[in-house]
């Protein structure tokens, strides 16, 4: 064998050995029950770095205080899937309303701050949503969900 193909050889295997790093589309979901007390929770991997959700009350209002936090820009951020729900027992819940998603493009983060939806009155009242993030990039986007109940007030 020459010097010129052991010189081929050699690179060729230098060139097969480096690693490559590649991501595959996937979808991760993430359920947390009933957390809320107004403090970030860290996930320990993925897209989304921190999340809360805590609600309040007002006279037949409740207010919502949500955020979401990604390491890094997302092509979309926020929130999905948004539910009032009531109990008069706080055990069985019920949806009152919905309301619509709330996302943002080409950001870190989204927050909501004292977000104001109308309801009834006279139950007790908790959100219940989906914490959302979608990558940014061409090739196989990753995104992650994470599920998050508040904890309940009383409203009037």
């Amino acid at each position: 064998m020459n010097l010129k193909s052991l010189a081929v050889v050699v690179s060729c295997m230098c060139c097969l050995s480096v690693p490559v790093q590649a991501n595959a589309a996937e979808k991760e979901t993430v359920a947390v029950n009933a957390v809320s007390t107004g403090e970030v929770e860290p996930l320990a991997a993925g897209l989304i770095s921190t999340f809360l959700l805590s609600c309040t009350s007002g006279t037949k209002t409740v207010y919502i205080t949500a955020a979401t936090y990604a390491n890094e820009r997302m092509s979309e951020i926020g929130f999905t899937d948004i539910k009032i729900q009531r109990s008069s027992d706080r055990t069985n819940w019920t949806t009152e309303k919905t309301v619509s998603d709330k996302i943002k493009e080409d950001s870190m983060s989204y927050a909501l701050n004292d977000y104001a939806v109308t309801v009834q009155g006279g139950y007790y009242y908790r959100v219940q949503l989906t914490h959302y993030a979608k990558e940014d990039t061409w090739w196989f986007p990753d995104e992650q969900t994470v599920t998050n109940t508040s904890s309940y007030v009383w409203v009037a």
